[in-house]
């Protein structure tokens, strides 16, 4: 007989054979454990006991569980959790330890469609970004950090990420290695991130540098790398200068890059390669978030709106 645990570590060097991130494999492993601690709770060990209903009540399972603070489990977290489920039966049967895969009907749950929340209008974004005071190296750095996510749109952990040599200040462009789904792209950004980018790196940078060898772009105040509790510390700072009553974290300036160029004609393709999106769906969101065309149509054609009352 074969237990299902057996299966576990071969399941873990074929993620890693497939280049997977580290953090993706242990991602999986977790999930597979708790579908594990389930089985084990009731009563089944066999690789041959795993039934299409038993993974369908698994998944019944998440819908109904409730986690740490006594809330149901997310739509998001139970689609994940099935997500690794199936890539694991998936494994089996495409390598004949399994006749058939018994969670390959099995769907996942809807998501629910919501608008990301705290996008900042233009002149928001242009207060945040002008609270540090650049006269100081710590200021500068906050300054450059704070334009080049508001110009690029790019994440919290790929400006974390960003090396010296990933950075054309002359031409405007910011290669990011390893984004999310460890994909490689290039994007532009503006010119006055470029100018910031510039003055940064040849008269800040060298005054927070320890290690030569250390090729991060932004650096901590120990000369190390950024984390990413820092950089949500310096939005949060800046933010509150500006006595903004939003709740604005690094991710909000990828929303308001989004949003805003959208209410500048940019083409929604145009926005997904910016942004590093595999599939359109995830970048439509911020076409629904765009709503000033929609009430300037609204105004104009409306029939209600031209009644003078």
């Amino acid at each position: 007989m074969t237990s299902l645990s057996d299966f576990k570590e071969k399941y873990q060097q074929h993620l890693t054979i497939l280049n997977y991130a580290a953090g993706t494999v242990q991602g999986h492993l977790f999930f597979l454990n708790r579908f594990f601690k389930y089985l084990s709770e009731i009563n089944i060990s066999e690789l041959a006991a795993v039934t299409k209903d038993v993974v369908s009540d698994y998944q019944a399972h998440l819908y109904e569980e409730l986690n740490k603070k006594g809330q149901p489990n997310g739509v998001s977290y139970q689609n994940n959790n099935l997500k690794t489920v199936k890539s694991f039966f998936r494994f089996l049967a495409e390598n004949n330890y399994i006749i058939s895969d018994p969670s390959k009907d099995i769907a996942y749950a809807k998501k629910p469609k919501r608008l990301p929340r705290s996008i900042l209008s233009g002149p928001e974004a242009k207060k945040v970004i002008h609270a540090p005071d650049t006269k100081s190296a710590l200021g500068y750095r906050y300054r450059t950090i704070l334009e080049v996510l508001y110009s690029s749109g790019i994440r919290r952990q790929e400006v974390i990420n960003l090396q010296l040599t990933d950075v054309d200040h002359t031409e405007g462009f910011v290669r990011i290695n390893s984004g999310k789904g460890d994909k490689d792209r290039v994007v532009p950004i503006g010119k006055i991130a470029c100018r910031y980018l510039e003055n940064y790196v040849k008269a800040v940078r060298p005054m927070l540098i320890r290690d030569p060898y250390n090729n991060h772009l932004f650096l901590s105040l120990r000369g190390g790398r950024l984390s990413k509790n820092v950089l949500w510390e310096i939005v949060k700072r800046c933010t509150k200068k500006t006595r903004i009553k939003k709740n604005i974290s690094p991710h909000t300036f990828r929303h308001t890059c989004a949003t805003l160029m959208l209410r500048n004609k940019a083409n929604i393709r145009h926005i997904q390669e910016l942004l590093g999106h595999a599939s359109l769906d995830s970048t439509q969101v911020y076409a629904h978030v765009s709503i000033t065309d929609l009430k300037e149509v609204h105004s104009k054609c409306h029939p209600r709106e031209k009644d003078r009352e």
